[in-house]
């Protein structure tokens, strides 16, 4: 009595279908709270899962939970395939740590459902996941991984001049998210050897200057050059364009 109680069976893709619901029948009918099931080798394709738990969806009336492996980096759509057939509960953890590849990273699935429905995560404080994944990071000595959803170093980068410009004008024309709500700031990288003239004009906006139309070309095809051998820090690029506006 008082106990939450789940069942799950391991290597559920690779089992024969026929007996996975002949189990979860039964065990249905003791009534537990959730059934499992776990892609524990994370060979399962988004398809396949959408299939295996809308046909358990049908069998079982209790909550279904998930559980994807990242062996072959489908774990955050096989997730999400499985809540839009129907399953309740998703094995996640910061960073996606676990066993080989990991599993579901944390932000990688907030991002997917912030996107599409918004609503399910409405609940919870976005804005402390970047925190979130530091601590964890640090505490176990590896780095957020710089592609990691929302969290990722480059998350909110912009480097490429035709990005760079779009995102000046309108960032959403780049970003599906704001990075405030995530308590971070968009980054336009105009020392970059791709950047263009737009990046380089708001940065010298934001020191105060103006520049003509002759002086913002020469600038960037120097910042390009320059940064051909690697980028520019903010404060090279800052000495740079100082320097070539007379005082």
């Amino acid at each position: 009595q008082g106990l939450e109680v789940r069942f799950s069976s391991e290597d559920s893709f690779r089992s024969e279908p026929r007996d996975l619901l002949r189990v979860y029948q039964a065990i249905d009918r003791l009534h537990p709270q959730r059934v499992g099931l776990a892609d524990t080798v994370g060979i399962a394709t988004p398809n396949q899962v959408f299939e295996m738990v809308s046909m358990v969806r049908k069998a079982v009336d209790c909550d279904i939970e998930f559980h994807a492996h990242n062996d072959t980096g489908c774990a955050i759509a096989n997730a999400f395939a499985a809540l839009e057939a129907g399953a309740t509960h998703i094995d996640t953890t910061i960073l996606g740590i676990g066993e080989r590849n990991g599993i579901v990273p944390l932000s990688g699935i907030i991002a997917r459902l912030l996107s599409v429905h918004p609503e399910l995560v409405a609940q919870y404080r976005l804005e402390i996941l970047p925190e979130l994944d530091r601590m964890v990071a640090d505490m176990v000595g590896i780095e957020i991984p710089f592609n990691a959803a929302i969290t990722g170093d480059t998350a909110f980068h912009h480097k490429a001049g035709m990005h760079t410009n779009a995102v000046l004008n309108d960032p959403s024309s780049y970003e599906i998210f704001d990075p405030a709500r995530f308590g971070r700031e968009r980054t336009v990288m105009a020392g970059h050897r791709l950047t263009g003239r737009h990046a380089i004009a708001s940065r010298a906006s934001t020191l105060g200057l103006t520049l003509t139309d002759r002086e913002l070309r020469v600038l960037t095809a120097e910042v390009k050059r320059r940064a051909d051998t690697g980028p520019l820090s903010n404060d090279e690029l800052d000495d740079l364009l100082r320097g070539s506006v007379p005082a």
